[in-house]
């Protein structure tokens, strides 16, 4: 059971689409204020934020004395659940027509929503867009390669490859959110990545082309990309999951079966220079099987192993 604290209701004309903003945190206080001063100072205001306490174990009071002076909703949850379900709760407890998110070591640039909010009442059949970040490393503003610049149409290729969708860059709509279900709670991270993989296989993907409206922050010691080695091995397990759900098409399961190869050969390299052998040995396996050919059963069983190897 999530406790939230109450919010004043703010409102804009009736004809105007509302927009959540969902932010999860965990023991991240004094970034965390810096988000929600971001949200905070928008040309156009959100209709609701949630900032969503994942378990702190440190002092966040700050944080949410300046969530009630904003107008914040404050969830706090009982136990550290991870990204994917922090925004899961954050958005169940919001009614908005359009939802965002915001990582709680991100800010927004004042005219990230009136840009974006914009840019769709331009474009009324497409139901999620991204803008452009830039990227800051201890303060500082760092080359971005170009393979990581945000895009926008056809992403599903590009969403086998990478993260292909900034989550503090995304607005969609919630009648596509509920369609393809929100975050995959199992995935402790790469959420993005697996719930990205979902949207782009059966949606365009939006771009606000103007200049970064979001900065993104890295370098800071609790980084989950930081602190998760071989990261491509959840990635792995997004792929299979989606190719053991059989939902897609030919064409699309064949990009999954070459993208959970390729991947596999990187993993089992990796792992056999640390000396992990029983896990060079298995994505060794993975890389040479014939996925296109495999029944139900047998790529189920796959999924299987892949998810004890997550859990390492």
């Amino acid at each position: 059971m999530i406790r939230i604290a109450n919010q004043p209701k703010r409102g804009h004309p009736a004809t105007m689409p509302t927009v959540a903003v969902v932010i999860p945190s965990c023991n991240r206080c004094r970034l965390l204020l810096q988000a929600m001063e971001s949200i905070a100072i928008q040309t156009r205001r959100p209709d609701e934020v949630v900032i969503v306490d994942d378990a702190s174990t440190v002092d966040m009071s700050e944080c949410r004395v300046l969530a009630g002076e904003f107008g914040f909703k404050w969830c706090s949850l009982p136990a550290n659940q991870g990204p994917a379900a922090a925004r899961n709760r954050g958005v169940e407890a919001t009614t908005a027509d359009w939802l965002c998110f915001l990582d709680s070591d991100d800010e927004w640039l004042p005219e990230k929503l009136s840009r974006q909010l914009s840019w769709h009442e331009q474009h009324p059949d497409s139901r999620i867009s991204q803008v452009h970040e830039s990227w800051h490393r201890k303060g500082e503003e760092v080359k971005k390669p170009s393979h990581w610049e945000q895009r926008g149409g056809d992403l599903f290729a590009a969403s086998i490859e990478r993260c292909s969708i900034g989550p503090s860059c995304v607005m969609l709509s919630r009648e596509l959110w509920n369609e393809t279900g929100g975050f995959d709670e199992n995935f402790r991270v790469c959420e993005d990545y697996e719930l990205w993989l979902r949207i782009s296989s059966q949606a365009l993907i939006g771009l606000v082309d103007s200049g970064p409206l979001v900065r993104k922050h890295a370098g800071h010691d609790d980084q989950l990309s930081a602190v998760t080695p071989a990261m491509d091995r959840f990635r792995v397990h997004a792929l299979m999951k989606a190719f053991a759900e059989g939902s897609y098409s030919e064409t699309q399961m064949e990009m999954f079966a070459e993208g959970i190869r390729g991947k596999a050969v990187i993993l089992a390299g990796g792992a056999e220079k640390r000396g992990f052998r029983e896990r060079a040995d298995f994505y060794r396996r993975v890389s040479e099987v014939k996925w296109e050919i495999l029944s139900a059963g047998e790529t189920r069983e796959w999924f299987r192993r892949s998810a004890r190897l997550i859990q390492e």
